[in-house]
């Protein structure tokens, strides 16, 4: 039989300011939409089901059925709808009343009412939710009070989450719109309201329920739409949420996954480590209240247990200047057109400045710095501050530096150190002195060499730092 079972806590207090204290001992929960108040006992909570009562419309309905998607995919909780009869009665029910203010539910406990949500009739505040308005955060954040969660601002249970994270761009459950905020009530503009579970929340229920690992396991390509926050997974239209904002949080179960911007026009700002946000652009930015603006645009899940099965791998910037920060993984990077500013960090990366002059950073691990754009005198010059001889290589694409010769390690008689070609069978020569990487198509010939690269000044480079693809 399904019933409450009391929590310990995690350590984190971010996480445990969120725990209520008490959790379902099961995974399958029933969930249901009543169409009467004599479906609820005589004696039952505040006279909710006795004080105007009213049905979920259809897309009240549609908005818990897309929240307990969103929780379904980041824990192992299941949920089946079940129609409420006198006989039959969910776990978890929906109903609007008159007599919540706003909108309350009850957490899991014993209790006739616990799991029960209301939302306030009067008003139609709540009558059409759709993802980054009021009614649908406001169903987000109920519903996950009666599977577990209390208010992040409230010191209540295990405490309140700490100030510089009480905030709804890292919990749903906070009054706090913005760090500092008052905790009297959200301030967000009518559109910039949370669109999913946000990293504290995720971090919370999977703490209660466990992490679902399955949820997109593949090879994930994550797109946004410029136009609309829209966004695409595999191609596939996620729905426009309600205005042109973005302000949400990832999580991915596993596979070698890609934030895919190149459908900016802009730069924009990419970090892929675990609780760091992504940014579009300003216009997309959901306004909190008080000249406060969110961080980002889209954030990074924690990872549970340590796990880096949810980390994203992968990022493509737009066509401006980007940003791109990888992570602990093997990243590939791409930055495109624009002036790019690359940061592997840690793990084997790959970093592909695209056209313009980009800076590149490896970090640590054996990296690849990536060359397929044709140099000319003022444009495509990267600079890579980090490169390391024998652990990372210069990776140059055989179709734009055509006289490199066959694919694989460039040959020993390829390479010079020197300020210029000494025969013509030289082709990429380092200056020392300068740090400089030149292009020489024709070696000791009449063609100019061509500057495409700056790095460490006299390093012990060789041919077999560099690979032609």
């Amino acid at each position: 039989m399904v019933g409450a079972v009391p929590v310990a806590r995690t350590g984190d207090q971010n996480v445990d300011g969120l725990l209520v204290g008490t959790r379902w001992n099961a995974e399958f929960l029933s969930y249901s939409f009543p169409t009467s108040g004599s479906l609820y006992g005589k004696s039952y909570g505040w006279g909710e089901a006795e004080d105007g009562f009213e049905a979920f419309n259809p897309g009240q309905m549609a908005a818990v059925r897309a929240a307990f998607r969103m929780v379904a995919a980041v824990s192992n909780l299941n949920f089946s709808e079940v129609a409420e009869t006198s006989g039959d009665h969910a776990l978890l029910r929906f109903a609007m009343s008159d007599a919540p203010g706003s909108a309350w539910t009850y957490s899991p406990d014993s209790s006739e009412e616990s799991g029960d949500t209301w939302f306030r009739n009067a008003g139609g505040w709540y009558d059409t939710p759709v993802p980054g308005n009021y009614a649908f955060y406001t169903v987000l954040h109920e519903m996950v009070h009666g599977i577990g969660l209390k208010h992040g601002h409230e010191a209540a249970g295990f405490g309140a989450m700490l100030p510089d994270r009480d905030s709804m761009e890292y919990s749903i459950t906070t009054y706090r719109s913005y760090v500092g905020a008052s905790a009297a009530h959200v301030e967000n503009e009518a559109v910039g309201y949370a669109q999913t579970l946000m990293m504290y929340d995720i971090a919370a229920l999977q703490h209660l329920y466990g992490a679902n690992y399955a949820q997109r396991s593949g090879n994930t390509i994550y797109r946004w739409s410029p136009t609309t926050g829209e966004t695409f997974i595999d191609g596939a239209g996620q729905g426009a949420p309600a205005g042109n904002r973005l302000f949400m949080t990832v999580w991915d179960g596993g596979g070698n996954d890609c934030y895919d911007f190149s459908n900016y026009e802009t730069g924009v700002q990419v970090d892929l480590r675990p609780g760091e946000w992504s940014k579009t652009s300003s216009g997309q930015l959901a306004y909190l209240g008080g000249g406060q603006y969110a961080r980002g645009s889209i954030a990074n899940a924690l990872l549970h247990e340590g796990d880096a099965r949810s980390l994203i791998e992968n990022a493509i910037g737009g066509r401006g200047a980007d940003q791109i920060t990888g992570n602990e993984s093997a990243n590939s990077l791409s930055g495109r057109e624009g002036a790019d500013r690359l940061f592997g960090l840690d793990g084997s990366d790959i970093l592909s400045g695209g056209a313009g002059n980009d800076r590149l950073a490896g970090g640590a691990g054996r990296d690849r710095f990536v060359f397929d754009m044709r140099p000319s005198k003022t444009s495509n010059r990267d600079h890579i501050s980090d490169f390391v001889v024998a652990d990372d290589t210069i990776v140059l694409q055989n179709a734009v530096f055509t006289k490199l010769g066959k694919v694989g390690k460039l040959s020993s008689g390829a390479f010079w150190a020197g300020t210029a070609a000494h025969d013509a069978s030289d082709r990429i020569i380092y200056s020392k002195g300068a740090g400089s990487l030149f292009y020489d198509s024709d070696g000791s010939g009449r063609s100019a060499p061509v500057l495409f690269a700056t790095i460490g000044k006299n390093l012990k480079l060789t041919h077999a730092d560099f690979l032609v693809i």
